[in-house]
């Protein structure tokens, strides 16, 4: 593990004024950015010492609870862990001046600080690492590019409780020049704030619906880094628009009426030579590109309450609308899971288009991994090929195979041997029995209006 060292915090440090404050943040088995803040004449602790924290703030629920159906927090005492500092993360916070970052990720023990360790694997970026190393020694290189769905919104709420899209947004205008004018201060400071955190955001679009729009990330071979982009870069969209008056939300079905927030993922394999094995002319690709689609479809289902981690993300899932009802692939459609888009045959690609946009996206990629490594390496041929002149339409039907809640999903999730090799049992045992609690947390928490309208 690269750690940041106490040089690296006084180079940094030495490069702004008026810092006051280190925040050591991560990112948690929901996807939410949590973490520790640290006076600065404090921080030097972050680097001798690691943060400590208890490993349950890898595993707490939607509400912030606490309510994993295995007890854990409760019956272990609720011990800490120790969190390290990632080389290379500490970046200054760009809506306050005052402010660094530093990303730390969770090892096993408390004691040696000096010695090397294995890390934790409550912690997702841990999750991503242990997949990624079975690429180790076989001459493949994943790239990686993440896109991500969200809308800008009022900051208050209509009569009935429910989001109202940002003023102005009143039109569904896709790929609107003026729709990306109308909010220009906005992504203008989204741009410079990524710019400072060294995020490679790169285009911007409106999307399908009013207030929708999707930054990309550029692609990337250094896959922790990606996932950290993907992470941060949600954090920089929430904060910046709450700074010029706005709520972005990443929630996969803000409007049922509406298109849904998605994460889309481009991959692609590069060979020792600098590659990309999946090039041909074929628009269909060739037997590695179709192996690899192969292996996304083995454990397509099993993923899913990685893919849409919460109820909402359910209500997404719906046909005619672009999102994925089935296992389908083609080229050059939007209305497959699994696309390979146009372009030049040295870009050639898979676009994976099942996740929300609210989805953990250290899990997503280590799920994209896992299928990925699991297709190449078997050399599996896929299924459910959509030609590209086909008029029915890819997503005409459901697939009845597919969960359609997360009791379902998880129920599949927790029985995957394909996942169970990749990403461990215990990881499967502790992410259900979490999003189980989450269930029951969520359910006993409130009564939605509806309720009373239908039983009072």
């Amino acid at each position: 593990m690269e750690v940041a060292t106490q040089a690296e915090f006084d180079e940094i440090l030495s490069q702004h004024n008026n810092i006051q404050y280190v925040d050591a943040i991560f990112t948690d088995l929901c996807g939410y950015v949590r973490g520790k803040r640290f006076p600065v004449l404090e921080a030097n602790k972050i680097f001798s010492d690691g943060v400590l924290l208890p490993f349950s703030a890898f595993y707490l629920d939607v509400l912030g609870g606490v309510t994993n159906t295995l007890n854990l927090g409760w019956t272990d005492g609720d011990p800490d862990g120790v969190l390290v500092p990632v080389k290379g993360s500490i970046k200054p916070v760009p809506w306050d001046e005052r402010f660094l970052q530093v990303l730390i990720t969770m090892r096993k023990e408390q004691e040696n600080w000096g010695v090397i360790q294995d890390p934790s694997e409550v912690d997702p970026r841990n999750i991503l690492k242990k997949v990624m190393k079975n690429f180790k020694n076989t001459g493949l290189k994943p790239v990686v590019a993440f896109e991500l769905e969200f809308y800008l919104l009022d900051k208050n709420r209509d009569e009935f409780g429910k989001p109202i899209p940002a003023e102005g947004a009143n039109k569904t205008h896709v790929y609107g020049i003026p729709d990306l004018d109308l909010f220009g201060k906005l992504f203008d400071d989204i741009n410079k704030n990524c710019e400072m955190q060294n995020i490679p955001a790169t285009t911007a679009s409106s999307e399908f619906a009013a207030g929708q729009y999707e930054i990309n990330l550029k692609h990337t071979g250094d896959l922790l880094k990606a996932a950290d982009d993907a992470a941060l870069l949600r954090r920089i969209i929430k904060e910046t628009s709450e700074r010029h008056g706005y709520e972005a939300t990443f929630m996969a079905k803000p409007f049922l009426d509406q298109t849904g927030n998605g994460m889309h993922l481009h991959l692609s394999v590069y060979d020792e030579n600098e590659k990309n094995i999946f090039a041909t002319s074929n628009r269909y690709g060739n037997k590695k590109l179709k192996s690899a689609i192969a292996g996304f479809q083995s454990m397509f289902y099993d993923s899913f309450p990685i893919f849409i981690p919460n109820r909402n993300g359910y209500r997404r899932i719906e046909t005619r609308n672009f999102v994925p009802v089935n296992t389908s692939w083609s080229w050059n459609r939007r209305d497959v899971s699994l696309r390979i888009p146009a372009g030049s045959n040295d870009a050639k690609r898979i676009e994976h288009r099942v996740a929300s946009s609210d989805a953990n996206p250290y899990l997503v990629l280590a799920c994209l991994l896992a299928g990925l490594h699991n297709g190449l390496t078997n050399e599996l041929t896929p299924s459910n090929q959509v030609d590209f002149d086909n008029n029915e339409g890819a997503d005409k039907e459901a697939d009845i195979d597919m969960p359609k809640n997360m009791d379902q999903a998880l129920a599949r999730f927790q029985s995957s041997k394909l996942l169970k090799k990749y990403l461990g049992k215990e990881y499967l045992d502790l992410y259900t029995a979490a999003k189980q609690g989450e269930i029951d947390h969520v359910e006993s928490s409130f009564v939605p209006r509806e309720e009373y309208d239908l039983y009072l």
